[in-house]
């Protein structure tokens, strides 16, 4: 569970040290300062949860302080620590902000049941905002479309998996929607309401990676000036999705093991552990196996990911698809063009089943946005493609005699290349740019014994 950051502000040495205690003992993080300035600083460079002020201070009292703390953030939590004599301030300080305030002398059970409240509304504060972000776009099985055999057996998996704990790993070829599956887990389950945390691991190095996962304290590193959450703790109660994970260092395989095991987190330059309760999904376009085999990858972490496989085809797999795919594509980007774009004719259907589709589902999402810019007319024709699919006619000339069709093309190609490799399942789907159970599947389908 997360752990509360709280400030306590206050003058009287006493009270300061037994608020600390008492705090400290119900498991929140606790720092204390004496002054509204000393506060100011605190949270210039931490973000607190939540502060409780005594409304008397030396110096910048307790309603100067809310209000110059709601400039660095507006979401912190703000009690006041008031005499009876004061109640009329401290409903002002309320006015301006504060969630509640408390009468000296206090008993530790109202204050505890005070923050346990305030917290609360912190935490559904926080999390309608999440909502409100996250779903300006939708995710649900409607983004993902197609009816082949393939993006069936998809469907059903994300339906059988999307409440489970279990970690995921979406296998599949750049482009492919493995994101797109990774929001449909998440956003079609019970921890919908929770935060999705997506974490390109290949668009950072390893050192900063560390930070970014798990976190680091104040003087850590150079320009570590203050404590820092790491995604990992964001993520409490919800989901990470981690993508290239094969892009990850062999140190940092090895803490992710240890985070994976015990759902336990270290934060960089800090000697003690936080406890984290996240559902992982990971994703790659690399082939795990031939990396461990290789020594690349670690076989223990491998096999920790490889609980649930999501197997997600390419485009070139699933010609049926494409144009279910391209009018959807159509209905989608047609509508925000202020044209009135309701149909795409069959010589623009021949040609885009014709493609290879080496970038997958996401150039033709590409190719049928810049289409619906580029056509006057009411439906797509071939003057509004990109020339990479008009200048040819796409037929691959081989050198393997009067080869007529793409399954028949792909049916010579695979064999040759696993004669070049002695039959080396591994190499060939390596030469292939394909991982190995991608090799499996299209060799049934093309019945390649």
């Amino acid at each position: 569970m997360k752990k509360y950051r709280i400030l306590v502000v206050e003058d009287d040495e006493k009270m300061n040290q037994g608020l600390v205690y008492v705090l400290s003992k119900q498991g929140y993080a606790v720092t204390s300062v004496d002054t509204g300035e000393k506060a100011l600083e605190q949270i210039k460079d931490t973000r607190f949860d939540l502060v409780l002020s005594d409304l008397k201070l030396p110096g910048i009292d307790g309603s100067q302080l809310l209000r110059a703390a709601r400039q660095y953030d507006p979401d912190m939590m703000f009690i006041i620590i008031t005499a009876y004599g004061t109640v009329d301030t401290a409903v002002s300080a309320m006015k301006q902000g504060a969630e509640d305030y408390i009468l000296k002398p206090f008993d530790m059970e109202e204050l505890r049941l005070v923050i346990k409240k305030t917290l609360e509304k912190r935490q559904l504060v926080l999390s309608n905002l999440r909502l409100q972000q996250q779903l300006e776009k939708k995710y649900t099985f409607d983004n993902i479309v197609g009816t082949s055999e393939a993006m069936t057996e998809v469907f059903k998996a994300i339906d059988f998996v999307k409440d489970a704990h279990a970690t995921v790993l979406i296998k599949g070829e750049t482009g492919t929607g493995k994101e797109l599956v990774a929001r449909a887990i998440h956003f079609n389950s019970n921890k919908a309401s929770k935060p999705y945390i997506p974490v390109n691991c290949a668009a950072l190095n390893e050192n900063l990676l560390a930070s970014e996962l798990f976190g680091h304290v104040k003087g850590a590193f150079t320009g570590a000036i203050s404590d820092k959450m790491g995604f990992f703790e964001a993520a409490d109660g919800g989901t990470i999705f981690l993508d290239e994970i094969g892009d990850i260092g062999p140190g940092l395989q090895q803490t992710f093991l240890r985070v994976l095991e015990n759902m336990e987190i270290q934060p960089v330059g800090s000697h003690e552990t936080k406890k984290v309760c996240v559902r992982v999904i990971a994703a790659t376009n690399k082939d795990l196996e031939t990396m461990v085999e290789q020594g690349r990858f670690r076989k223990d972490l491998y096999y920790r990911l490889h609980v649930v496989v999501i197997d997600l085809p390419p485009l070139r797999e699933r010609q049926g698809d494409i144009s279910i795919l391209a009018h959807h594509f159509l209905h989608q980007y047609g509508a925000g063009s202020n044209k009135s774009i309701t149909a795409i004719s069959q010589a623009v259907l021949k040609k885009l089943e014709a493609y290879s589709w080496p970038g997958n589902v996401r150039e033709l999402e590409n190719i049928i946005e810049r289409a619906t810019l580029f056509e006057p007319g009411p439906k797509l024709t071939l003057k509004s493609l990109p020339h990479t699919l008009t200048r040819s006619d796409t037929k691959a000339e081989t050198g393997a005699g009067d080869i007529h069709s793409l399954e028949q093309l792909s049916k010579y190609h695979i064999r040759k290349v696993l004669e070049k490799t002695n039959q080396n399942k591994t190499r060939a789907s390596r030469l292939l740019g394909i991982d190995r159970s991608t090799l499996w599947r299209i060799m049934n389908r093309l019945n390649i014994k």
